[in-house]
């Protein structure tokens, strides 16, 4: 006999498809050839396990147990759901902590309140966004951070996105955990490093780095990306629902550079930008952060800053920067409930 079994979901119910003559066995529905009722019905039964006793000239329901032994069901496998709680380290300091909240081990790791910074994962939207409706100013007027080097310092004199910077000119990765550039909060007019102001911070829901033309001269491009991946992990560690939005390296001038010092370095090459972008695009993938490319809209036709732009062929004028503020505020993702984050009072938006 030929048999056409198909599977429906759920409590094994099925249909045993052929060509003519209908059985009802409960909630079991069986079609026999024309062929195989002309052998008689033994010939028929035969075909169907041994559990099912039927007859061609009557019904006879199937009980549960019986249809469960025909066709038994497909293994439902649930994975129970992973609870993500953090605290922000402000909520626990060591009692008697009275050192730095970032602090270093003899290899230069970093470490908050004495315990190793955790390799993370942002859990917030990520990759490289297209086009969005303009954010509104007070999208970056509150809780939002821009760090970074003399870059980042050129858009806070110009005045066009009103937020908080931590920026410095010459800021590097490394100089953002080792070099005290801001005063301390406590009012002892003791300079902080970066570091120890974000962690002092903790107010903040979506963050802004920019950093990579003062590592454009090491001569290994390898310890730029490691301290990255820690400035990341720190924040993170600080601040789990924080959105990252990291820059891109955004493009220079040559010949306006090449004209503008009198010893040119080597590395400052629109080539030498590319690679480093290419590296910072997939460190941003793997830790699932935003990853933003203000240069589509700064370069010229020949993908470099345009001439009358620059002085130095590395940092803009005004007009270009402004161009830069409006990409920023029309590339924007969705900020994160902290609710996903925390089990904490304090944290109540």
């Amino acid at each position: 006999m030929r048999l056409i079994k198909t599977a429906i979901t759920g409590c094994g119910a099925c249909v045993l498809i052929a060509s003519s003559t209908q059985l009802q066995f409960g909630g079991v529905t069986s079609y026999a050839l024309d062929s195989d009722l002309q052998a008689g019905p033994n010939a028929f039964s035969a075909q169907i396990p041994e559990v099912v006793s039927m007859t061609l000239l009557a019904e006879q329901p199937l009980n549960e147990a019986d249809v469960l032994a025909l066709f038994p069901p497909e293994p439902v496998v649930t994975e129970e759901p992973v609870e993500i709680v953090y605290e922000r380290p402000s909520l626990r300091v060591p009692e008697g902590w009275t050192g730095n909240a970032v602090t270093f081990d003899e290899e230069g790791s970093p470490y908050l309140y004495g315990n190793p910074i955790a390799p993370m994962t942002a859990k917030t939207v990520s990759g490289t966004p297209e086009k969005s409706d303009r954010a509104d100013k007070s999208y970056f007027a509150e809780d939002t951070l821009f760090i970074g080097n003399s870059l980042v310092v050129g858009m806070q004199k110009v005045g066009v996105i009103d937020t908080k910077y931590y920026a410095n000119i010459g800021m590097s990765v490394k100089q953002f955990f080792e070099k005290p550039m801001f005063l301390s909060p406590d009012g002892s007019g003791k300079l902080i490093t970066t570091a120890e102001s974000v962690v002092r911070d903790g107010d903040f829901r979506r963050v802004y780095l920019m950093f990579g033309v003062n590592e454009l001269g090491w001569p290994g491009s390898s310890a730029f990306f490691d301290y990255y991946e820690r400035l990341i992990d720190l924040i993170l560690n600080v601040r789990p629902d924080a959105v990252i939005y990291v820059q891109a390296l955004t493009p220079m001038n040559e010949a306006v550079y090449a004209a503008s010092t009198e010893t040119p370095s080597e590395y400052f090459t629109n080539a030498r930008i590319a690679q480093y972008n290419e590296r910072l695009s997939a460190l941003a993938e793997r830790k699932s952060v935003v990853y933003l490319t203000p240069g589509e809209v700064l370069a010229d036709e020949t993908g470099s800053l345009p001439s009358d732009a620059t002085t130095d062929g590395i940092h803009m004028n005004a007009n270009l920067i402004r161009r830069w503020a409006e990409y920023l505020y029309t590339h924007t993702v969705e900020d994160v409930d902290p609710a996903l984050f925390y089990q904490t009072e304090e944290i109540t938006e």
